[in-house]
């Protein structure tokens, strides 16, 4: 399944996904362990999770923590997320790196080859709108200058 960038944002668009996320990039974590933190209820940490995990950002595994008894569901994350956000003048953005963590940082398999051209495409439109709006200027400027 592809997502674009909007549906990204739109999965992992709320302070508690951003906090699961931060969570989960230091170690494997329960449902309970993630309520606890977070102080919210385990059905909305569920549904955080599920969106998150139909994402394809984040899995689930069952790790037994005794010899007897229910294996406990934990949480990681599939892809190291890196947010980056950056600022000019009239562009504001955020873009996210995802990095498959089963392969060396300085490799790319399709995904991530896919997200980058994504986020390149993102930004190089923002950067010609602003392009656009300086030419304008520039023009208005030069009309102006002549009529002097």
């Amino acid at each position: 399944m592809e997502i674009t960038i909007e549906e990204l944002l739109e999965m992992i668009g709320t302070i508690n996904r951003f906090k699961i996320l931060d969570m989960l990039r230091e170690k494997e974590l329960s449902i309970e362990e993630i309520a606890r933190e977070l102080n919210i209820s385990v059905p909305a940490v569920l549904k955080h999770l599920d969106i998150l995990e139909k994402a394809k950002i984040i899995e689930a595994k069952n790790v037994r923590e005794r010899s007897e008894g229910r294996p406990k569901k934990v949480y990681y994350l599939k892809y190291k997320v890196i947010p980056k956000f950056y600022f000019d003048d009239e562009i504001a953005g955020l873009e996210f790196y995802i990095i498959n963590p089963k392969i060396e940082e300085e490799a790319y398999d399709v995904k991530d080859i896919s997200m980058r051209k994504a986020l390149l495409k993102v930004k190089l439109k923002k950067l010609e709108k602003k392009r656009i709006k300086l030419l304008k200027e520039l023009e208005m400027l030069e009309r102006l200058e002549n009529s002097i």
